[in-house]
């Protein structure tokens, strides 16, 4: 999926972990556990990103940060799991990773 997108982001990341490779999916904890031990550093200094509040909380819940995207002008989930980033797109990202 993640090859197949590439074209269509208009970005060019340097790397991207991919959990289907091992076995598990989100928002199963194993998934945020390996993606620290991909990266050798505590799961508390990774920030998750992504388009969907599911993926974000899932990410917090295993004590990762949370960034979200919201492409489309969403309400976010009502839970306590708030995100720490909100941007509108990925150059926003971009600028306030900078």
């Amino acid at each position: 999926m993640l090859e197949n997108a590439k074209p269509h982001m208009g970005y060019r990341f340097d790397d991207y972990i991919s959990i289907a490779t091992w076995g598990y999916f989100k928002p199963h904890a194993a998934t945020y556990k390996k993606a620290a031990e991909i990266l050798k550093t505590d799961i508390g200094q990774i920030m998750h990103v992504a388009n969907h509040a599911f993926d974000c909380i899932g990410a917090q819940a295993q004590g990762m940060k949370g960034g979200y995207i919201n492409r489309r002008n969403r309400p976010y989930e009502d839970t306590p799991l708030q995100p720490h980033l909100v941007v509108n797109n990925l150059k926003e990202l971009a600028d306030a990773l900078c």
